[in-house]
C-alpha cells in the first residue's frame, strides 16, 4: 500500500511529507503509549497514535518509523509538524478511531512485523 493509498483509505489529512505519497508500507503498529512502541520487536513502518505531542515524533524518529498518523481527529501543534518536517517523518491525521483505522489498515493488508507480539 502506498502512503497515498494509506491517506485515501483513513481520510486522513497530510501534515507534512506530500512529497512521500508513493512510498509504500507494509507494517503497522497502535499505541498511546511510546514505550509499547519502543518495547516492539522489528520497526513498523507507519504508528498510528492518538499522542499529539513530539514525544510521539521522537519515538518514531528513534524507531526508525517514517509515518506517524494522529487519530481521533486530536488538534496537531504546529510544533508537532514542524518537528516531523525536521526528522523527515510523514505526519497525518484522522478523525477515525484508533480502532477503526487499525482495523481498515489490517483489512488493507498492512500487518505488525513483531514476532511474538500480544
Amino acid at each position: 500500500m502506498t502512503l497515498r493509498e494509506l491517506a485515501t483509505e483513513l481520510s486522513a489529512k497530510v501534515l507534512c511529507g506530500e512529497e512521500d505519497l508513493d512510498t509504500e508500507v507494509q507494517t503497522a503498529a497502535a499505541s498511546d503509549l511510546m514505550s509499547d512502541i519502543l518495547a516492539r520487536l522489528g520497526t513498523p513502518d507507519v504508528m498510528l497514535t492518538g499522542l499529539t505531542t513530539g514525544q510521539a515524533i521522537r519515538t518514531s524518529s528513534v524507531s526508525g518509523i517514517r509515518v506517524v498518523v494522529v487519530v481521533r481527529g486530536k488538534r496537531i501543534p504546529e510544533q508537532m509538524i514542524e518537528l516531523a518536517a525536521e526528522e523527515g517523518i510523514v505526519l497525518m491525521s484522522s478523525e477515525m478511531t484508533l480502532f477503526e483505522a487499525s482495523g481498515r489498515l489490517y483489512a488493507r493488508g498492512l500487518r505488525s512485523n513483531a514476532e511474538g507480539e500480544r
